[in-house]
């Protein structure tokens, strides 16, 4: 006998929004991963753009754990935000993130599926997730304090040339992105009929909270769809993290490498 498991999403909304108000709409991703760079990414962003909340879902997929601040518990949520466009802006923006990443394998790709089902309902036609890519130690020290290089990948050829016209950004030449970041935009071409593309911010995994990395996407990401905004907001952030990279350089230089050195890029976790 086979046992299906099935995932749950419990929506609860804030505002009805109809696909025909808005302008070529545009889905950005961002959800905790490595560095907490996708979710800091979009949290900024809907933060800065002074976006519209426009619904909360539940997932019983999620860690079983009741988040609390100050005394106040929720449950974990996913939470999505719509920015409509400037006048003079080509693409109004539904914005993404959420506490946790689904548990399971299934739940991941349910969790997608579902996320793609919106977005298409909505007439986006183009998905972008922003996360992180773990650089080894040698590589990320060897290019500081340049910017976080970007490693892209896209859903067709044409979308990857678009988005590599930006300086600074790096086609994947091959690894995985593991984790709902990397499979809602491929989920969302392969089934929905949408482009779907991954910008990576290069960070290393000691830092737990990469602003830097998430400064970079957020600036590539607002070019690239044409939309004006400024993330001076997160400067001293990012400041602590320049630090912080600066004091992870000393200490290594004096005690070596960590041991798990010589794996490579496309062998860790991404995402």
């Amino acid at each position: 006998m086979v046992s299906l498991r099935i995932l749950v999403m419990y929506t609860r909304r804030f505002m009805d929004v109809e696909a025909s108000s808005l302008k070529s709409p545009i889905g950005l991703v961002g959800l905790p991963g490595i560095a907490n760079v996708g979710r800091i990414a979009m949290q900024t962003l809907t933060s800065v753009l002074d976006a519209t909340h426009v619904m909360d879902f539940f997932s019983n997929d999620f860690p079983p754990r009741v988040l609390v601040s100050k005394g106040i518990s929720r449950c974990p949520k996913s939470s999505l935000h719509l920015y409509r466009a400037a006048p003079d802006e080509p693409h109004d923006l539904l914005i993404l993130t959420a506490d946790f990443q689904p548990a399971s394998g299934n739940g991941v790709f349910e969790y997608a599926d579902y996320v793609a089902s919106e977005f298409s309902n909505l007439g986006v036609k183009e998905m972008y997730s922003l996360a992180a890519y773990e650089q080894g130690y040698q590589e990320y020290f060897g290019s500081f304090p340049s910017p976080p290089r970007v490693y892209i990948s896209a859903s067709s050829q044409n979308l990857l040339d678009k988005i590599s016209q930006s300086d600074g950004m790096i086609a994947t030449e091959e690894g995985v992105v593991v984790g709902a970041n990397g499979i809602i935009p491929s989920w969302a071409a392969s089934v929905y009929d949408m482009e779907g593309a991954c910008l990576l911010g290069e960070t290393i995994g000691v830092i737990k909270a990469d602003y830097r990395a998430a400064q970079i996407l957020l600036e590539k990401l607002t070019d690239l769809v044409g939309i004006k905004a400024h993330f001076d907001v997160i400067d001293t952030e990012v400041e602590k993290v320049i630090e912080f990279i600066e004091w992870a350089m000393d200490e290594i230089a004096q005690k070596g490498l960590p041991s798990n050195e010589d794996s490579s890029p496309s062998d860790r976790y991404i995402g």
